[in-house]
């Protein structure tokens, strides 16, 4: 079995101009953790997910600094990317987004998509073809796949594999 057989198609998807405002409301709208955030030609740039956005809640309301200088040796000890600007100060997707993003093609098998997601403890992945998003594969949509075939054994996933 591949992704494409239980990928969410034709994903929402965001522009790099997006206000963080509008893609907490369609996060929210729509019930799912994440969007790509996409080029006009439908690349992907990056992705913004439930938890980028709550880091950036949590970083502005943290009480008065105590140490500046405590502050900025943990963001430099800990930072994910120093590249990235800080995500608690972003206005736009573009701005807030993740941008070392894992993805998997519609062709990729099930077990390691399903690996990567639990490996990297990851919500989600975006299906990419030829650069473009074409799909997300969420763990929601293993879950429901394994709801629906209970008989298939102690690795369900692997069972098309016979």
């Amino acid at each position: 079995m591949n992704v494409e057989q239980l990928m969410t198609r034709d994903p929402i998807t965001v522009a790099p101009q997006t206000p963080v405002e509008e893609i907490a409301q369609i996060l929210l709208e729509h019930r799912i953790n994440g969007v790509p955030v996409i080029d006009w030609e439908g690349r992907m740039l990056g992705i913004i997910t439930a938890a980028d956005l709550i880091y950036r809640a949590a970083d502005e309301t943290l009480g008065p600094r105590t140490s500046i200088w405590k502050e900025n040796f943990y963001k430099s000890v800990f930072r994910r990317h120093p590249e990235e600007p800080d995500k608690d100060q972003g206005r736009t997707a573009m701005e807030v987004m993740t941008r070392d993003v894992h993805s998997v093609e519609p062709d990729t098998d099930i077990v390691m998509a399903a690996r990567l997601l639990v490996d990297f403890d990851i919500v989600s992945l975006p299906v990419l073809q030829n650069d473009r998003v074409v799909g997300m594969l969420s763990r929601h949509d293993l879950l429901k796949w394994v709801a629906k075939h209970p008989q298939e054994g102690a690795n369900p996933l692997k069972a098309g594999e016979k």
